[in-house]
């Protein structure tokens, strides 16, 4: 009885090991910038959190942030105007993918 609590105990710890090594990934907020070129810097904001995340020349970026409500604001290049987005909610654990941006001048 006290080899087969031993076991259950070795294998409950075995199992928590490998679940608390795994990697955790972070929240992120990713999207597409349309024309690719037309914007710098996309820049996430919460309260008195800000990150920037560039944009890559396919016009792609992605921002690790924290869970919570967020406003993404893309700062574009003359002659295209910069583009707000509000009240974006980012879960723990998951990427939230706002898609296609478009730019207009």
């Amino acid at each position: 009885m006290k080899k087969t609590i031993l076991k259950f105990c070795l294998s409950g710890l075995v199992v928590l090991g490998f679940t608390a090594m795994r990697e955790i990934a972070p929240p992120t907020i990713t999207g597409k910038i349309t024309p690719a070129d037309a914007a710098d810097a996309v820049w996430a904001i919460k309260e008195s959190d800000t990150v920037k995340a560039t944009v890559s020349s396919e016009g792609t970026f992605q921002a690790e942030v924290k869970p919570g409500t967020w406003k993404l604001v893309v700062s574009a290049k003359s002659p295209y105007q910069n583009k707000e987005i509000a009240e974006l909610v980012v879960t723990e654990d998951k990427a939230t993918d706002v898609g296609e941006i478009k730019l207009e001048k």
